[in-house]
């Protein structure tokens, strides 16, 4: 697995104990490889006042759409 230029690396299982990391006040980019955590960490983030967005199609879409 990649990861797209810029990225915070949180593990799923790690991001209910992590989200303090992350800034409330700016749009969160959620992805994993295909989508299905991705979608997962996106909803814990939006249920504790984030702004996120889940990545469709995770990191391997993006990186198809890249070539």
């Amino acid at each position: 697995m990649s990861f797209i230029k810029g990225a915070i690396n949180i593990p799923l299982d790690q991001l209910r104990h992590r989200m303090n990391e992350l800034p409330k006040e700016k749009e969160i980019i959620i992805y994993c490889a295909v989508g299905l955590r991705g979608n997962v960490a996106y909803r814990q983030l939006v249920n504790n006042g984030y702004k996120a967005r889940n990545l469709m199609g995770g990191y391997r879409t993006w990186k198809f759409a890249q070539m």
